[in-house]
C-alpha cells in the first residue's frame, strides 16, 4: 500500500473513531483530517503543517494527530495515534491566515506555487468527547493535572498491605461488621476508617 492511500484509509479509520463526538456536536460532514505535531526550531511549542487549499475552505478544521511507524529499513509502514487518549482538536477559520502564520512555497511537478502554512498547536481547541471546547492550554492543564495524580494514587495503594501492621494500635474505634451488612456497604466504612486514619498520619 502506498503512503497516500494508507494515510486516507487511517484517515477514514480516525474519523469514524469520533462520529459521535461530531453527531453530539450537531455536525453532519465536518472538515476533518490528520496530521503530525512537530517541534520547528526558533518557534515556542509544537507546529502543524495546512496546506493553503485547507485553510481556504473556510470552515473550521477538526484534527486527530498521528504517529508514522518504520520497518528497519525507513519504510512507512503503518500510521497510530500521536496521543493515546484519541483527543480530537479544532483549528477555527482565521480569514486572516495569509497574514498571521509563517508560509513556505515550493514548486509542484506542474510548476505551480505550493504554499504550506505552519500554526502553532496552542492556537487550537481540544474538543471533549461531549462536544465541549476547551483552550490548548487547558487541555495541557488538565493532562498534567492527571498524569500527577497517578504516581500519588499508586503511593497512597503500597500503604495498605503494611497498613494492619503498622497502624492497627492507633484506630480509636474497633470496625464491628453487621451480618446485615451488604459486602459494598462494609467495603464502604472499611474506605472511611482507611481514610480517617491516613488523615492523622
Amino acid at each position: 500500500m502506498s503512503n497516500n492511500n494508507l494515510r486516507k484509509e487511517k484517515e477514514r479509520e480516525f474519523y469514524i473513531d469520533h462520529m459521535e463526538t461530531f453527531k453530539t456536536m450537531g455536525l453532519v460532514e465536518p472538515f476533518f483530517t490528520i496530521k503530525t505535531a512537530f517541534f520547528k526550531k526558533g518557534k515556542y511549542g509544537k507546529q502543524c503543517q495546512f496546506f493553503e487549499w485547507e485553510l481556504k475552505k473556510q470552515e473550521d478544521i477538526y484534527i486527530e494527530f498521528y504517529e508514522n511507524v518504520y520497518d528497519s529499513s525507513g519504510k512507512n509502514t503503518d500510521i497510530v495515534p500521536g496521543i493515546n487518549e484519541r483527543q480530537l482538536f479544532k483549528l477555527k477559520h482565521n480569514p486572516f491566515f495569509h497574514e498571521e502564520y509563517d508560509v513556505t512555497e515550493t514548486i509542484d511537478l506542474d510548476g505551480k506555487v505550493d504554499r504550506k502554512y505552519l500554526v502553532n498547536v496552542n492556537e487550537m481547541l481540544a474538543v471533549l468527547t461531549t462536544g465541549q471546547e476547551i483552550s490548548y492550554s487547558l487541555y495541557e492543564k488538565r493532562k498534567e493535572d492527571q498524569e500527577l495524580s497517578i504516581p500519588q494514587l499508586q503511593t497512597s495503594l503500597t500503604m495498605f498491605p503494611d497498613f494492619e501492621e503498622e497502624y492497627s494500635p492507633k484506630v480509636e474505634e474497633e470496625l464491628v461488621i453487621d451480618e446485615d451488612e451488604s459486602v459494598s456497604d462494609i467495603l464502604m466504612r472499611i474506605s472511611i476508617e482507611f481514610e480517617k486514619l491516613a488523615k492523622k498520619l
